[in-house]
Formats: C-alpha cells, sequence, structure tokens
C-alpha cells in the first residue's frame, strides 16, 4: 500500500523504507540526546560527586558566592556560580568553566591569578587550586542541577535614595519630654539631654559623676596625651569652684602637646610613615615637615574644613603671604605619603595605583565610604559606580604626585618658597659666576701660552695634558675652589607635596585593568549619588578638579563628612564611635543607636565654623563625658555599652603609654618637631622614625598596625606579650630605677614613698590596703635579694610591678 507524503502523487515503496529509516536514526539520536541531557547524577561515579563535595562546593561557598551568587547584593561579572549551568554558561567574560578544558575554563585562570585575580583579598593555597584543575580535567562533576538565575545588578535605588546617611544633616529637635527635675541638674548639655532620653527608655540611670583625680587623668590623656603632674593635680583637687573642670579643659587645650595628641590621631586615617614602604622602601627624609604641619594647625585650632582643603589642594589657593604659602604646599603632603611601588616597570600601572591608594585614603577619610571597592566593578554594596571611581580616578591623574618616572620613580617633592633664599642664592650665583670666570681665564691663558709654544692654531684633543705642572694645580685648585663653591648654594626647604599635573579624564578600566579600557572618557567629578544632595561645581578643562573637590567635601550641606568627623571626634574621647563602623557610613554599615546625637554634633560642628576645640569643650563638659567608667548594672543587657549608662574604660595607644613610662623617670624629651628620631631617643613617641617595613616591636605589640593603609580605629588587644613587656623590658628598668632613686633620695617614711609613687604613676592617692600591699611586696623582696645586693632594687621591683599594672596603662 503506497504511503502518502501529503501530495498528489504517493511515495514509491523503496524511498518509503528510506524515509521510515532515517525518521528513525533521527528519533534515536534525539532521545540519546535527551537522555544524556536528563542523565540522573546518580549515574556518575560516586566518587567524583563526593570530590565535588567535599573538596569544590566547600571553597566556592566560602571564597565566591558573596559575590557570585543569587543572594549576593550585586552579582560581580554577571558570573553566577551557585549552580552548574550558570558555572558553565558563565558571565559577561565567557564560561567560568569548561569541563575537561583547563585552559579555557576563567575559574582555573582567575584562581591561579593568570588573568583576574580571585578572591582578590588572598590568592588560594596550591592545594585547593591543585583540586580545582583536577576537577575540571576530569571533566567538572557538578551535582547542583538548580537552573541559573538571572544575575542582579545595581544597587536598590530607593534605598540608595532613603539611606539616612546621605541625606542632608538636618539638626534634631533636642529631647525634652518626661525629663525629671532630677534629670534637669544632670544634663549640662543638650548631648546629655540626647543620652538621657535613650536611657529612660530603657528605665536606665546614668552613672556616678566620676571622682576629681579620675577625671582629671583622663582629660589630661584625652587632649594631649600625657600624664597630670602633681602640682596640677593639687591645683585641681583644691579647686572647689564650679568651673574648676572647665578651666582645666581650657588649659589643655592650649598647650601645644594638644596638636602632638590629636594630631597623631588624624595621621592614622591618612596613613603617615617616614618610609616608602612597598618594594623599595627608600626614607621619606622630608615627610616630617607635614607631620608637624598637622601639629601646628591643630594647635592653632584650625578650622577643618580649612584643614581639608589645604590637604587636598592647598596648593592652588591663591595668596601673597610667603609663609602662608609655603604651609599650604607641605598640607598637601598627604597626597604623596601613601606607599608605593617605586620599582615596577609597568609606569601606568604605578600610576593608577597610586591613584587608587589616594582615593581609598581620602574617601574613607573624608566621606567613610569604601569607593575604591569600585575600581574593577560597580560597588557591591554602595551606589558607587565604576565611572563614578574612574570621575574621582580623573582628579588625582591630573595631579602631579611624582617626581620622575625612572627605573626606580621617584615622589614629588617641592623647592618651598622663600625671599631670603632668592636673595642669598641670587648674591651666591655671583660668586659661582667670578669663580667660573677664573678657571675660565686659566683655561684661556694655558691654551694661549700652548698655541704658542706649538707654533700652531689648532689645539690638541687634550690640550691639558700638555699644560705646565703649575698651570695644573692652579686649574685643579680653581675648580675645585669653583664645586665647593657650586655645593655652597643656600638650598631651599624641600617638602613631599604635589602639584598640578596635565589634566585627564580616564576611561573606565575594565575589571580595573588598564591594560583594558573603555571607548568613553569619564568627565572628571564625584559620585552622582552624593551630587543630588550636595551640589558638585563643573570642573574647568584647564584644572585638575583637586580643588572642586575640596570645597565640595567641605560645604556646609554635604551629607558625610560633618558626621563622619564629629563621629571620628566622639570615637577618640569616648574609645568607642557612636557609629561603629567610622570609615564606612555606606549601605550595609548599621545605622547609630544614638543617630538623633551624632547629626546634631554633625550640624554643631559645621555651624560653629568647624572648630574642634569648641567641640572638645563642648563634650568635655557634659556629664556624659564626666561619668564613672565602673561597669553598670546594665552590662549584661549592654556589655558594649551602646547607651552610654558609663563612660568607657580605654587602653593607652602606645604612644602616650611610652611617654608615660619615660615621665616617671623624668626623662622624657619634649622638644618639638624636626626630624624623626630612633627608637631609644627619650622624645615623645610621635616623632619615633616609622618605617613601613619594619615596625618597632614595641609598637607593634600594643597594636600599633600596618600604616600603609588608612587607619580608622586602633584594635585593641590583650596579649602576654604586652605584660611581659612591662615587666622586663629595658626601658621599663631603667625608668624604675630613676623613680626609685628619686623618690628614696627625698622620702625617708613609706607610706610617704608608697604615696608619691601612687601619684607620680596613677594620678590618685592610694588607699590603706595598696599602702600595705606595697610595704608587703617591698619587704618580701628585700628578703629575695641575693648577699650583697643593694636593698633599692626591692623598691625599683615594686616600680616595675606599679607600671605593669593596669591602673598605668588603662585610663578610667
Amino acid at each position: 500500500m503506497p504511503i502518502s507524503n501529503g501530495a498528489s502523487q504517493p511515495l514509491p515503496i523503496g524511498r518509503t523504507s528510506a524515509v521510515l529509516i532515517w525518521l528513525t536514526f533521527a528519533w534515536l539520536v534525539v532521545l540519546t540526546r535527551l537522555v544524556a541531557a536528563a542523565e540522573p547524577v546518580e549515574s556518575v561515579p560516586q566518587s567524583e560527586i563526593d570530590f565535588f563535595e567535599s573538596r569544590i562546593r566547600p571553597v566556592l561557598v566560602e571564597h565566591c558566592y558573596s559575590c557570585h551568587s543569587t543572594d549576593a547584593t550585586i552579582v560581580q561579572g554577571g558570573l553566577l556560580l551557585g549552580s552548574r549551568e550558570a558555572t558553565q554558561t558563565g558571565g559577561d567574560s565567557g564560561p567560568a568553566v569548561v569541563p575537561k578544558n583547563v585552559s579555557e575554563s576563567l575559574l582555573i585562570s582567575a584562581i591561579q591569578y593568570d588573568d583576574f585575580e580571585m578572591p582578590p583579598k588572598q590568592k588560594l593555597p596550591q592545594s585547593v587550586i591543585d583540586d580545582f584543575v583536577t576537577w575540571v580535567e576530569k571533566g567538572a562533576v557538578d551535582p547542583r542541577t538548580q537552573s541559573a538565575a538571572a544575575p542582579r545588578h545595581g544597587i536598590d535605588p530607593i534605598a540608595a535614595r532613603d539611606h539616612w546617611a546621605f541625606q542632608s544633616v538636618v539638626a534634631p529637635e533636642v529631647p525634652g519630654a518626661r525629663i525629671t527635675q532630677d534629670d534637669q541638674a544632670w544634663i549640662r548639655s543638650p548631648i546629655d539631654a540626647f543620652v538621657l532620653s535613650k536611657l529612660n527608655q530603657k528605665g536606665w540611670r546614668p552613672a556616678a559623676k566620676a571622682d576629681k583625680y579620675t577625671l582629671l587623668r583622663r582629660a589630661t590623656f584625652d587632649l594631649i596625651g600625657l600624664p597630670p603632674s602633681q602640682s596640677e593635680i593639687d591645683a585641681f583637687v583644691a579647686d572647689d569652684s564650679p568651673r574648676s573642670f572647665e578651666r582645666v579643659v581650657d588649659r589643655l587645650l592650649a598647650s601645644p602637646h594638644y596638636g602632638q595628641r590629636w594630631g597623631r590621631h588624624w595621621l592614622d586615617l591618612v596613613r603617615y610613615a617616614d618610609t616608602n614602604g612597598a618594594d623599595e622602601n627608600h626614607k621619606m627624609p622630608h615627610a616630617w615637615r607635614y607631620r608637624d604641619w598637622v601639629f601646628d594647625r591643630l594647635n592653632e585650632d584650625q578650622p577643618l574644613d580649612e584643614f581639608i582643603v589645604h590637604q587636598l589642594a592647598g596648593d592652588l589657593l591663591p595668596t601673597n603671604d610667603e609663609e602662608l604659602r609655603r604651609q599650604r604646599i607641605i598640607a598637601t603632603g598627604m597626597l604623596v605619603i601613601g606607599p608605593k611601588m617605586l620599582a615596577e616597570q609597568d609606569k601606568e600601572k604605578m600610576r593608577i595605583d597610586i591613584v587608587d591608594e589616594q582615593i581609598d585614603c581620602v574617601t574613607r577619610t573624608m566621606l567613610g565610604m569604601t569607593v575604591a571597592c569600585a575600581r574593577c566593578h560597580d560597588h557591591k554594596f554602595d551606589p558607587i559606580s565604576t565611572e563614578d571611581y574612574y570621575a574621582l580616578a580623573g582628579i588625582f591623574s591630573s595631579t602631579r604626585t611624582m617626581l620622575h618616572e625612572n627605573f626606580v620613580s621617584k615622589w614629588m617633592e617641592r623647592d618651598l618658597p622663600s625671599n631670603e633664599i632668592d636673595q642669598q642664592r641670587s648674591e651666591h650665583q655671583k660668586k659661582i659666576n667670578r669663580s667660573r670666570a677664573a678657571v675660565e681665564e686659566i683655561v684661556a691663558g694655558a691654551n694661549a701660552a700652548l698655541l704658542a709654544k706649538l707654533k700652531t692654531e689648532t689645539l690638541p684633543d687634550k690640550p691639558e695634558d700638555q699644560y705646565p705642572e703649575t698651570t695644573k694645580k692652579q686649574l685643579a685648585a680653581a675648580r675645585k675652589a669653583l664645586a665647593d663653591i657650586e655645593k655652597a648654594m643656600p638650598a631651599y626647604d624641600i617638602a613631599m607635596a604635589v602639584e598640578e599635573g596635565t589634566p585627564t579624564s580616564l576611561a573606565v578600566h575594565i575589571r580595573g585593568n588598564h591594560l583594558s579600557k573603555g571607548d568613553t572618557l569619564v568627565p572628571r567629578g564625584v559620585p552622582q549619588r552624593l551630587q543630588s544632595v550636595a551640589g558638585f561645581d563643573t570642573i574647568a578643562d584647564d584644572e585638575s578638579g583637586r580643588l572642586n573637590l575640596a570645597h565640595w567635601l567641605t560645604s556646609a550641606d554635604h551629607p558625610l563628612t560633618g558626621r563622619v568627623m564629629a563621629n571620628r571626634l566622639w570615637m577618640w574621647h569616648f574609645g568607642q564611635p557612636l557609629m561603629r563602623s567610622p570609615s564606612n557610613f555606606g549601605l550595609q554599615s548599621e545605622a547609630p543607636l544614638h543617630q538623633d546625637l551624632l547629626d546634631w554634633l554633625a550640624r554643631r560642628l559645621v555651624d560653629e565654623g568647624w572648630s574642634l576645640k569648641r567641640m572638645h569643650r563642648m563634650i568635655m563638659l557634659s556629664s556624659t563625658y564626666q561619668m564613672r567608667s565602673d561597669l553598670s548594672d546594665y552590662q549584661e543587657d549592654d556589655p558594649e555599652n551602646e547607651y552610654l549608662s558609663h563612660q568607657n574604660r580605654r587602653r593607652l595607644e602606645i604612644e602616650p603609654l611610652r611617654d608615660a613610662i619615660y615621665i616617671a623617670g623624668d626623662l622624657l624629651d619634649r622638644t618639638f618637631g624636626g626630624s624623626p628620631v630612633a627608637a631609644d631617643a627619650p622624645r615623645q613617641s610621635v616623632y619615633l622614625l616609622i618605617n613601613r617595613a619594619a615596625l618597632l616591636d614595641l609598637f607593634s605589640t600594643f597594636d600599633y598596625v600596618e600604616t600603609a593603609n588608612h587607619i580608622e580605629q586602633r584594635p585593641v588587644t590583650t596579649v602576654p606579650n604586652q605584660a611581659l613587656f612591662l615587666l622586663n623590658s629595658q626601658l621599663v628598668h631603667q625608668q624604675a630605677e630613676r623613680l626609685s632613686a628619686s623618690m628614696l633620695d627625698h622620702d625617708d617614711d613609706d607610706e610617704v614613698r608608697i604615696t608619691h609613687l601612687w601619684m607620680k604613676l596613677y594620678g590618685r592617692p592610694p588607699t590603706a590596703t595598696d599602702i600595705a600591699l606595697c610595704q608587703e611586696f617591698v619587704a618580701d623582696a628585700a628578703e629575695r635579694l641575693p648577699d650583697g645586693a643593694n636593698p633599692r632594687q626591692a623598691w625599683s621591683g615594686l616600680c616595675r610591678t606599679l607600671i605593669a599594672g593596669s591602673l598605668f596603662s588603662y585610663v578610667d
């Protein structure tokens, strides 16, 4: 029977058989592919599934899913790694895994750091990389069968718009409701009203006021980083007037040591050091000028907005005042003192790396945002795009930070203007000219004599070889005199500082790679999201934009700079900031419990002319600051004291701790300013050499961290090495011996001696129990001394023990 093909003519039987065979074959092929696609996981050797589950999946979860899964806020590079399908489909750059093809699997090249560098923080161990290579070579068995979801791109615009830290700072109303008469007596400042309002919500009460000894020691270390002297303690304790503590604060704010103490806080933020670190670690002999500039400006209470503007663009501000011009140039050293890979031979990479480091420092310090995260891709959590990053990068790329880019490059240094030096150099140049003329006169005379002698009109190739010996000596002496005079040319003072470069806008560097750039230049500017709150002036074509950036950061309506700086100020007075992540106010940060207080402080800082000293005064005269630091009854409910029911007990940083040890032995050198000194010099610690490649053991023991980066807040650890140092270091032994000798030479009574020690080391008198324990210690130590030992060693041991005590290294 014929089979119809739908046309008018039937198909012949022969052709029918062929078609049936072809259809059968086609269906077999399709069926085979369907079966293969739906092949159950169980058909794969269990050992390969186990290998994936034990060696591959845990690494993906721990190191990759935060950026490359559907749970990521932004899926970086459009790449999802949460399923087999997504992994093999890949992202913007192509398939992440090609089974049995290691060279084509971008995931392998990324974890090997051949192209991309993933994970970015630290390369995986080689054994883990080998596991991934083995996995791909064997076919990349992956039992995860869920389908690939579309990756999310971009930050939620509503969340970015409504984020509290991106709103204009409006001073909130000072709480006044439900304030009792007793509360009114406690409230000395609007600060207290904000704090008490939160405590009242919990039904809690603030701690009592600290005693005078505690309060004076706290304030003195807070403002000048040194312990109070005996005379200062006696004067404050004897002053019964209501304004006694106010006078203490004013005296401390007027001390030149104030600039050192608060300048050191600032230097942490802007990664100050005296050597370059990185590959070459050259000494930076003029970095100290910037350090001293910071100290001096804070002592003058330079408004914080000017303080910031001068560091970003002081050299661009017009002035006819020579000294002011010098200081503004020095201020820009902030942009130069960061670490640099001076021996990097890819100079374009070196330049963009320097720019990246500058962006990171400036934005984390002033904006409280991690803008540098957007170098390779849009920011993972915050509304900062790669275009925003390269808009800022253009500003810093248009700024000259490097003097030259030789095999080992050199950072920028500038001569500081000086009319006096100009005049001296002009006069000295006349001496050089006369000396040079004398040399030329000798040469001319000798050449003329030589021509006459040779009876020719042409000098030989090396005429000086044929000069008479007397002429040679005369010429050598004249040339040496010229060289000496040239060396004696009066030199300008030199400072590390930037200057304007060639205005340059940059294209986006794809994945942060300077060798792979987009086609469109990004106009120089600042992050778009923040411009909607604080307007930004257009940058002229012939300018870098540094001055625009500086004025924008310090504008009165900027949502971040005032908040960030007020929060840092609070942190350095209380040990804990109101905003717990002081250099990250972005969307992933936790909103502060005392947000109203922070905004009130920020508004007050700006409205009162950005004066730090006024802010110090206001904070320190509050009841909140003057509370006792004893653990409150609310410790269990509020272990981190977020509600501020009491003051925080804080350990001294290494600089004031080391200085206090020298003061115990009356040996601290308080000379101000100048080049850094070696670690064994008894100068104040802020003047010690900071070597990025070799931090002092003493400093690193007490949590002084790596200075290559912005330090938002120093960590506080408690480790055995700290106690061992305070008990055994040569520094402590020497100062303890000096202290005990001074005490024994002037006092005869043990109780008087112990009281003297307690006041010297702890800033308060001992209790009867303290005296008894010290007497027992000395008696026991004296009995244990070997024959012939000086009995004074027992008292020296007591001094060492007291220095090692927590009362010495902590402030209550």
